[in-house]
């Protein structure tokens, strides 16, 4: 049996480590006391012998299962399975997820990885993963249920609604280790006027030198205006979000910030030089299943004015965990310590990036954008007779925001006095740094935030 002044010694020694703006041990005694009154009368009096480490544990995931669905605590094989992970390959569906009303949520699938060819879709809400219920899961738990071997089977069960009809579906998928082209469709998307569009699905490791080339092919057919795609992509790396954005921005321009109550996590991220393409005129394509990284591109474009943002708000996906080991017995805590700033001071986890321009399109014309999109890359000579036939009808498919991009970059060449023509040409000729707003004080010895976990 543990001693119930032992316990109340195991926690409080933690407690006296804490940071000065944590409540002192003195306010922390009367809880930990009460904690260790309930872990020696369950051991006293319960009907079966318990193990007292499923207690302690039990309780830790609980404490942080409180905080928010990132945040875990993690057991010693949670602990050397994300070693495993961080050093070798392992497999997934290729999902972002996330929760929304206290839900798992598929925030974007994808694109040519088993998730997506099983059709899932942005705002899927995964209510099972096999046999056990998702209602109150971390995102944590589901991401290691989902991951697993390549070549193995994981069955969830999908909940959708569409036009207010609900509609339950279980999909048995396959384990794949995912390698996908994040860069895409890169064309002049109206040759006349000049305007150039590519569309980037996730930010991995290769997204910055592969969108730097599609860029450059692009601005050699002629390229002065271009609609950066940024829908269904569901973030990714923090340092390829940093190296995007310094793409299209200028020197000392600040991309993101983090905040946390501890000071080396309170960090500024600026442009190390003038991006190669910080001029021509930019519209960003927005939506719901836009999360993290993306979100990042897209707030520092919008707050310096580099581009205009349209379609719809964000999914507001920006906190950052950090992997904190406690104890002797290779446990850890995987804790939220600071979220992401936009370079104007907002808040994105949560809130979002509302557009410049508010375009909103149904859920219908969304699944219907993806659709074209993937059978646009099939040949009609292979395709089912299905497929053929709804290819037929979405030929005549139009995708209104990005018409509405294309006719808004149009209009931009046409009114070189317009609002935002003039509040562009202002910020080009301004000192650099000088759309900046108040930065948190920059930490020399911080680590970098961890990256997003993609399942």
């Amino acid at each position: 049996m543990i001693r119930r002044t032992a316990a109340i010694g195991l926690i409080a020694g933690a407690a006296l480590g804490a940071s000065p703006s944590q409540p002192s041990p003195e306010d922390i005694f009367p809880y930990l006391d009460l904690f260790a009154s309930a872990v020696a009368i369950i051991q006293s009096d319960y009907a079966d012998e318990v193990d007292p480490t499923n207690l302690i544990y039990g309780a830790l995931h609980g404490m942080l299962r409180s905080l928010d669905p990132h945040s875990e605590f993690m057991e010693p094989q949670a602990v050397d399975d994300l070693k495993v992970e961080t050093e070798g390959e392992f497999g997934g569906l290729g999902i972002e997820i996330g929760v929304r009303d206290d839900m798992l949520t598929v925030i974007a699938p994808m694109e040519d990885t088993p998730a997506f060819k099983a059709g899932l879709m942005p705002n899927d809400k995964i209510i099972k993963i096999g046999d056990e219920n998702t209602r109150g899961m971390s995102v944590g738990d589901a991401i290691k249920r989902l991951r697993g071997k390549p070549g193995t089977k994981v069955t969830i069960t999908i909940q959708r609604t569409l036009k207010d009809v609900r509609e339950v579906k279980e999909h048995t998928i396959t384990r794949a280790i995912i390698k996908v082209n994040t860069v895409r469709d890169a064309q002049m998307v109206d040759p006349t006027n000049m305007i150039g569009y590519v569309r980037v699905t996730n930010f991995d490791k290769n997204t910055g030198a592969a969108l730097r080339d599609a860029i450059d092919a692009l601005v050699t057919q002629g390229m002065e205006a271009l609609v950066l795609d940024l829908r269904n992509n569901g973030g990714g790396l923090l340092v390829t979000s940093i190296d995007v954005s310094s793409l299209f921005l200028r020197a000392n321009d600040v991309v993101v910030s983090t905040r946390g109550r501890i000071p080396s996590q309170n960090q500024v991220y600026r442009v190390p030089e003038n991006g190669t393409w910080y001029a021509f005129p930019m519209v960003v394509l927005l939506n719901g299943a836009s999360a993290s990284a993306s979100e990042i591109v897209t707030g520092a474009l919008k707050d310096h004015k580099r581009a205009v943002v349209l379609g719809s708000k964000s999914f507001g996906k920006g906190s950052v965990q950090t992997v904190l080991p406690i104890g002797a017995n290779n446990t850890a805590l995987r804790l939220t310590t600071a979220k992401y700033y936009t370079p104007s001071g907002v808040c994105i986890h949560g809130t979002g990036i509302y557009p410049n321009i508010e375009v909103p399109i149904t859920i219908d014309d969304e699944i219907s954008i993806v659709e074209k999109r993937a059978l646009a890359r099939e040949s009609t000579n292979t395709m089912s007779k299905a497929a053929y036939e709804r290819y037929k009808q979405l030929e005549q498919f139009r995708d209104q925001q990005l018409d509405r991009a294309v006719d808004l970059l149009k209009g931009m060449r046409f009114l070189a006095g317009s609002e935002y023509a003039l509040s562009f040409t202002n910020r080009m000729e301004a000192p650099a740094g000088a759309a900046d707003e108040a930065d948190p004080a920059p930490s020399d010895d911080a680590g970098e935030p961890a990256d997003d976990t993609t399942e």
